[in-house]
């Protein structure tokens, strides 16, 4: 029975190596994004249970890691399409982009988290301000976004109710 599984033991391994090998070059993106996304699990969960005395909510917990992975699926995608288009150099930029926008949202949302977990620290709420308020001037397309923000989730929901 152990000579059975040993060669599709091997085949296994061998289609891990070669997926792993594929995206090397953008393994420091996804660790990027995992560490992002733990940072935030971790201060949103702490927050919660300290500031807001609420207990452990599963539910926040997979919503969470279920959104990481809808970011790693859209990384990896970028990825795989620019190499069928024959331009890893913009994909690779591409899902740069990507993770910066991830630690643009997600770092605004660990330093909330942050501050209300030590109302007293200035250094925290600065952080918070520059990165909630003061960064967007210099990002193109950001401040037109956050004006226009809730105009984009009404336009999404009405498509929603339209389509389904």
């Amino acid at each position: 029975m152990e000579n059975l599984f040993t060669p599709l033991k091997s085949a296994m391994v061998t289609a891990l190596c070669a997926i792993l090998a594929f995206f090397a070059p953008i393994a420091n993106l996804i660790f990027a994004v995992f560490i992002i996304f733990l940072l935030n699990c971790i201060a949103g969960i702490i927050a919660d249970v300290v500031t807001d005395s609420k207990s452990f909510d599963l539910k926040k917990f997979f919503h969470c890691l279920f959104e990481t992975m809808v970011f790693y699926v859209i990384i990896m995608a970028v990825y795989v399409i620019g190499d069928k288009l024959l331009n890893l150099a913009g994909a690779i930029q591409c899902s740069t982009v990507i993770v910066y926008a991830i630690l643009y949202f997600y770092g605004t949302n660990i330093l909330r988290n942050c501050a209300k977990l030590f109302p007293d620290s200035k250094t925290l709420k600065f952080m918070y301000y520059v990165l909630s308020f003061e960064i967007i001037k210099k990002l193109p397309y950001m401040e037109r976004f956050k004006e226009k923000e809730s105009e984009v989730t009404d336009a999404l929901k009405k498509e929603d109710r339209d389509n389904g």
